[in-house]
C-alpha cells in the first residue's frame, strides 16, 4: 500500500515551489565538492552485461535485490494524503552524525537505523547492501524536482568495501543532468529532469553504500536502489582507468532507433491478409536462430483491428505455444500505439501507416513456428518482418514466453497478477495499459491518476526481493507522468491523458542488459492497484515477458 501524494493543489504548490527555490538546508548552497571522482566504477564482466543483447536471454544465477523508500508502515502518518499505507517517501537506512538535513520537513524522515555503523559515512543513507555484486538500476526523486527546479544544495555519495573516500561525490543536479560525469550522461544516465534514473554497473566485493546530503527544507524524497548479487561471492575490484568495453556498452545502449542486435533477415517485409477466420502460418524459421526485431506494419486506420487477430509462437517443437495472445497484447496497442522507442519495443508513424517492433532477444534452437488467426469479419491487411541472426548464445539460453492478465473493477484484490512460475526463470520485462480515477473523497490530493499509486512487488524465490514505491516509478517516470511521454533504453510510457475524473497511460519496462531479474525455484509478480484503494481501477492490461 504504497505510492506517493501528488501535492498538485496549485497553492500548495506555489508555496512550496517558492520555499524549496530560496535557499540550501542551511540557508545557501553549499561549495561543489572538490573532484576527485573515480574513473570507472565498473569491472570488465559488469560491462559486458551492457554490451551484449543476447545476454539478455541467459538464465541467470545472481540474486536481484531491491532497496527503496517503501512505506514500513513503521509509524502513524503525518498527514492525510498518506494515511492509506501511501508513506513511500523519506524512508532512510541510517544517518549520519554530521549529516546536512533542514529540520523543517514535511514529511518526518524516518530511518532503519538509530545511526550508520560505517562511521565514514556522510549523509542519509539511501541503500547499503552487503556481499558482492553490481548495481543494476538507482532511481530518484524529490519534491524540489517538479515545476522546473533543480536540485540546489543535495550531495550524491558512494562509497565502495568500506573504503572511507567516496568513489563518487557530486552535487546532485550534476548527476541527474549528466554533467558530473559520463558514466551519468545518456545513455547510462536518463533524467528528464524531474528524476534520475541511473544503470551504470558499478561493482563492489563486499559493501555498496548509496547516500545524499544536503536535504532541504519542507523536502520529500522518493528512491529505489537494484542490485544483482554474486550467488557465490568474487572479488568484484573496479578498474582503475576508463574501460573501452565502456564504448560497447554506449553504442548498443544508443540504438533505440534500429534496435541492438544483428539485422539479418530472417524473414523479410511480407504482405498477410488474413480471411475472416482464417489461420495461417506466416513464418516457419529454422534454427539455431535468434529473432531481434519482430516487425508489424499496419495501416493507422485499421490499428483497432490487432485485437482481432491472435498470434501463436511455438520454440522448437513444443507441445504449446510460449506466446499466445493478440498483436494487439504483443504490442502493447491496447489504448494506442507505441509512441516512442526503447532498446525493447518501438513504435513510429510512417506515412499513413504505423510501425511496431518488439526487440527482445529471441533464441531457438531447431524451429521456429509463427501461426496468426483472425477473428475479425472482414480481411485484415498487414506486414509482418523478423530480423535477426543464424546463432544462439554459446551458453545455456531460456526461451521467451509471454504471461497476458487483465483486471476489470471491481477489483477482485487489491493487487493486479503480472507474472508468476514455478522453476528457473528471468523476468524479461512488463508492458501495460492503465485505466483508472481518483480516490474521490473531494481532497486537494483527489486526481485522475490517484490509481497509479500502487507498488510493484516481486517474490523470488519466497523472498519479497522487489518492493517499489509507485507504478509510474517502476516505469521509470515520476510524478504522474508529467514529464510528458519519454523513453529510455529500458523503459518508456506514451499516451498520457484525463478525461473527467478518469485517466490512462501506457508503459513498458524491460529488464535487459544487466537488469534481468532471475530467479531459481520460483517468482510472484504483481501490482498494487491504487494507494491501498483497488476501487481507483477501472482496468489493468499487462503482458509479462519471461525467459524460461
Amino acid at each position: 500500500m504504497e505510492g506517493r501524494p501528488s501535492l498538485k493543489n496549485p497553492f500548495f504548490c506555489a508555496f512550496l515551489t517558492s520555499v524549496l527555490s530560496a535557499c540550501g538546508p542551511n540557508g545557501s548552497p553549499p561549495a561543489p565538492p572538490d573532484p576527485g571522482n573515480r574513473e570507472e566504477l565498473a569491472d570488465e564482466a559488469a560491462l559486458r552485461e551492457l554490451s551484449d543483447p543476447n545476454r539478455t536471454s541467459l538464465l541467470g544465477d545472481g540474486i536481484y535485490r531491491q532497496m527503496s523508500s517503501y512505506d514500513r508502515e513503521s509509524a502513524p502518518p503525518p498527514l492525510d494524503f498518506v494515511a492509506r499505507g501511501n508513506r513511500d517517501m523519506n524512508h532512510f537506512v541510517c544517518k549520519s552524525a554530521d549529516a546536512d538535513v533542514s529540520p523543517l520537513q514535511l514529511i518526518e524522515p524516518i530511518y532503519d537505523e538509530a545511526s550508520c555503523k560505517e562511521t565514514y559515512v556522510k549523509g542519509i543513507v539511501l541503500s547499503r547492501f552487503e556481499g558482492s555484486g553490481r548495481m543494476a538500476r538507482f532511481w530518484m526523486t524529490a519534491s524540489s524536482l517538479r515545476n522546473g527546479l533543480v536540485a540546489d544544495a543535495e550531495v550524491f555519495r558512494i562509497w565502495v568495501d568500506d573504503n572511507p573516500v567516496p568513489v563518487i561525490e557530486a552535487p546532485l543536479a550534476s548527476v541527474i543532468d549528466g554533467s558530473a560525469d559520463e558514466m551519468f550522461a545518456p545513455p547510462f544516465g536518463f533524467g528528464p529532469g524531474d528524476h534520475i534514473v541511473w544503470h551504470y554497473p558499478a561493482v563492489f566485493a563486499k559493501k555498496l553504500i548509496i547516500a545524499l546530503d544536503g536535504l532541504g527544507p519542507l523536502e520529500y524524497y522518493y528512491h529505489q536502489t537494484s542490485v544483482v548479487l554474486d550467488a557465490i561471492p568474487q572479488k568484484r575490484i573496479a578498474a582503475e582507468k576508463r574501460l573501452p568495453e565502456r564504448d560497447t556498452a554506449i553504442a548498443v545502449l544508443s540504438a533505440t532507433e534500429k534496435g541492438a542486435g544483428p539485422t539479418e533477415p530472417l524473414l523479410a517485409e511480407t504482405a498477410i491478409t488474413l480471411a475472416p477466420m482464417e489461420t495461417k502460418t506466416v513464418a516457419d524459421l529454422a534454427g539455431p536462430a535468434t529473432i531481434h526485431s519482430f516487425g508489424i506494419r499496419v495501416a493507422e486506420a485499421s490499428l483497432g483491428a490487432l485485437a482481432d487477430v491472435d498470434i501463436a509462437i511455438t520454440w522448437d517443437n513444443a507441445a504449446t505455444p510460449a506466446i499466445s495472445m493478440s498483436l494487439e497484447d504483443l504490442f502493447a496497442s491496447w489504448l494506442n500505439a507505441p509512441a516512442n522507442k526503447s532498446l525493447g519495443l518501438a513504435g513510429e508513424k510512417i506515412g499513413n501507416d504505423i510501425v511496431l517492433s518488439l526487440r527482445l532477444p529471441m533464441p531457438f534452437s531447431t524451429k521456429a513456428a509463427i501461426v496468426l488467426t483472425s477473428k475479425s469479419a472482414s480481411n485484415v491487411d498487414f506486414g509482418i518482418s523478423i530480423l535477426g541472426e543464424k546463432a544462439v548464445p554459446a551458453e545455456a539460453f531460456g526461451k521467451l514466453s509471454a504471461i497476458k492478465n487483465e483486471t476489470i473493477a471491481p477489483a477482485p484484490t487489491e493487487s493486479h497478477l503480472l507474472g508468476n512460475w514455478m522453476g528457473k526463470g528471468r523476468w524479461a520485462g512488463t508492458c501495460m495499459a492503465l485505466e483508472g480515477h481518483g480516490i474521490q473523497d473531494g481532497s486537494a490530493f483527489d486526481e485522475p491518476f490517484n490509481f497509479v499509486e500502487g507498488d510493484e512487488l516481486g517474490i523470488l524465490d519466497g523472498v519479497s526481493a522487489v518492493k517499489g514505491t509507485g507504478t509510474e516509478d517502476y516505469f521509470d517516470g515520476a510524478f504522474y507522468y508529467e514529464a510528458g511521454p519519454h523513453a529510455t533504453p529500458f523503459a518508456q510510457w506514451w499516451g498520457a491523458q484525463v478525461s473527467g475524473t478518469n485517466g490512462s497511460v501506457s508503459n513498458c519496462r524491460f529488464h535487459i542488459l544487466g537488469d534481468g531479474i532471475d530467479a531459481e525455484k520460483s517468482a510472484e509478480l504483481s501490482l498494487e492497484i491504487g494507494p491501498g484503494l483497488p476501487s481507483t481501477l477501472n482496468r489493468y492490461r499487462s503482458v509479462t515477458f519471461v525467459y524460461r
